[in-house]
């Protein structure tokens, strides 16, 4: 085994952490966020000379790359540094969770093959305990999932950083939010190895049972339980109120909304996610996606859902006195009202051309439906203001959690809660 170039890293500044910190949480394909994770260390080191040599060995093995990442941002202190390694450990098994053995062999194939093919090979320091710790969590996995999960332990980051005050006013909330998540669990998991002794002292079984309870934590909040498809920015701006509205709060039952760009966008999308993903997914389509219902129908795995929309837009989906009535709340908005006189469109059917005439008639250009749809969200506050189509996307996506939750329960016990 060769010897790694022995450099000594500057400290990483706050944002610097914070950023290796959302590049760990990111709900990203393995092969994905390793190549974001390479360019944030090639960033790293571009300008110190001495890191050619290191630079040229990343190029060709993972498990560097990932001690590499892991010597830069990890913990600076010593104290209970191990309990960040707990909590990548179980980032990485909510990945294997989350994320299909095909995904994973794509991620680790090519690396496997170069490895092979190289005459001297490098292996990461790894201690015998933390050795049989990975053996332990991964003892049903695939080879590419137990050499995923190393790399989560040698590229674990700081998680305790203490300077996220500083980043509060300039960062995305939702980013903030992400490493909360984690740095909540951090703050759990210190107490409670505080009242047993240190974390070194724990043997592999205990220090797997760490994992596998930050593991449980962190499911469907750093990633999702459910996948929904849907065309365009209006579903996803209206489902998450809506299903609130019903009682289902998407963000904690980890339910992502993702706007694919119209129907042939979830068909495209929705053939690429079933073979990476083990999560359910449903898929939303308008009424008039004939072509591609039909092709996310022939490709259905059995525990995913295609919902075929009666209706072709969010105000087509309305009564026509309640769709009046949102109508008016949004012109309000605009300084205008809508008379009765003025509000001549279809009972039913598509109502789009009706409304652009309304709109250019108050001199407000064509009826732009994605501020609609946020002016629906502020009008409706009950039960009865979600559209009978909308209700059934919910109730969709309510039976699926369920059955993915019986199934879960099903087959708990030790680690096979998460697989």
């Amino acid at each position: 085994m060769s010897r790694l170039p022995q450099l000594v890293f500057r400290k990483p500044d706050v944002s610097e952490l914070f950023v290796a910190a959302l590049r760990q949480l990111a709900f990203e394909e393995p092969t994905s966020r390793f190549a974001r994770m390479r360019k944030t260390v090639i960033k790293f080191l571009g300008k110190n000379l001495d890191a050619k040599p290191l630079l040229r060995i990343i190029e060709n093995n993972y498990f560097i790359l990932a001690q590499t990442f892991g010597q830069i941002f990890g913990p600076n202190i010593a104290e209970q540094p191990s309990l960040s390694q707990v909590l990548s450990l179980a980032i990485g098994l909510d990945d294997l969770r989350v994320f299909s053995d095909a995904a994973l062999n794509s991620w680790y194939q090519p690396w496997h093959q170069r490895k092979v093919a190289q005459a001297e090979k490098i292996e990461p320091d790894l201690s015998p305990k933390m050795l049989a710790l990975i053996d332990h969590l991964t003892a049903t996995n695939s080879v590419a999932a137990r050499a995923w999960l190393t790399t989560c332990l040698l590229s674990s980051v700081d998680w305790q950083f203490n300077q996220l005050s500083t980043l509060r006013s300039r960062e995305k909330a939702e980013d903030l939010e992400r490493v909360l998540v984690v740095q909540d669990i951090f703050v759990e998991l210190k107490a409670q190895i505080g009242k047993s002794g240190p974390i070194e002292n724990l043997g592999v079984e205990a220090l797997a049972d760490l994992v596998w309870q930050c593991a449980n934590t962190l499911a469907g909040k750093l990633r999702p339980n459910l996948l929904l498809l849907v065309e365009g920015q209006t579903e996803a701006i209206v489902l998450p109120h809506f299903a609130r509205l019903q009682g289902l709060s998407f963000s904690l039952s980890g339910v992502e909304v993702i706007a694919s760009g119209g129907a042939k966008q979830v068909a495209r999308r929705y053939l690429t996610i079933k073979d990476t993903v083990r999560l359910p997914v449903i898929c939303v389509l308008d009424g008039d996606a004939v072509d591609a219902a039909e092709l996310i129908d022939d490709s259905l795995r059995e525990r995913d859902q295609l919902v075929s929309l009666a209706v072709i837009e969010l105000e087509d989906s309305y009564p026509a006195d309640q769709l009046y009535f949102l109508l008016d709340e949004h012109l309000v908005t605009f300084g205008q009202r809508l008379t009765r006189a003025e509000f001549d469109i279809p009972e039913s059917g598509r109502r789009k051309n009706a409304l652009n005439k309304i709109f250019r008639k108050k001199g407000l250009g064509d009826f732009d439906k994605i501020a609609f749809a946020h002016q629906v969200v502020q009008s409706c506050s009950s039960t009865d203001d979600v559209p009978q189509e909308m209700t059934a996307v919910i109730d969709a996506v309510r039976l699926s959690l369920l059955g993915d939750f019986i199934a879960a329960a099903s087959t708990a016990g030790g680690g096979g809660s998460l697989q």
